[in-house]
Parts: C-alpha cells; sequence; structure tokens
C-alpha cells in the first residue's frame, strides 16, 4: 500500500489562502477594537455632555427664579408716582414727536 503524497503547491497555496485569511481576521479585529474604542469614546462624551446639560438647566432654572423675584420686585416700583413721574416728559416728547408733521 503506498502512502498518499501532497501536492506541494495545492499544500503551498492552501497555507497562502489561510495567511490571507488570518491577515483578513486580524484587520477586521483591528477594526471592530477601533469601533468599540470610538463608541466608548462617544458614549463618555454623551454622558458628560449630559450632565453639563443638566447642570445647565439648573443654573438656567435658578436664573429664572431669580427673574421672577426681581420682576415681584419691580412691579410695585412700576405703579409708583416716582416713577410714574419720571417717565413723564419721555413720554410727553414721543406723543410731540408723533404729532409734528414732518
Amino acid at each position: 500500500m503506498v502512502l498518499p503524497t501532497s501536492d506541494s503547491s495545492f499544500v503551498e497555496e492552501l497555507a497562502t489562502d489561510v495567511e490571507a485569511y488570518l491577515h483578513r481576521c486580524n484587520v477586521l479585529t483591528d477594526f471592530a477594537e477601533s469601533q468599540v474604542e470610538e463608541r466608548v469614546r462617544l458614549a463618555r462624551l454623551v454622558n458628560r455632555l449630559a450632565s453639563d446639560r443638566d447642570g445647565l438647566q439648573l443654573r438656567i432654572d435658578e436664573l429664572a427664579r431669580h427673574i421672577d423675584t426681581l420682576e415681584a420686585r419691580l412691579a410695585p416700583l412700576d405703579r409708583s408716582i416716582v416713577v410714574r413721574l419720571s417717565r413723564a416728559p419721555r413720554r410727553i416728547w414721543r406723543t410731540l414727536r408723533r404729532s409734528t408733521p414732518r
């Protein structure tokens, strides 16, 4: 009985194909790892932006409450006689300017 002999060109071609396949696997693995790293980086960035947004929203709410407080304090002043008299000359001047023909 004779043992089968290998065709050396077939074996070399098969080894070359396996090496090319392994190289493609390495390239795809590197690409996948870079994509995972990028997704992790983007997720961290999104989390940081979300926390910044939450902090800014708290600050905006605080400023809105402060504005409401200031408006509540200014409302009585707008109705005071002193403020109304101080605005009278400007209102008279505007009325005169509108009524005079040009």
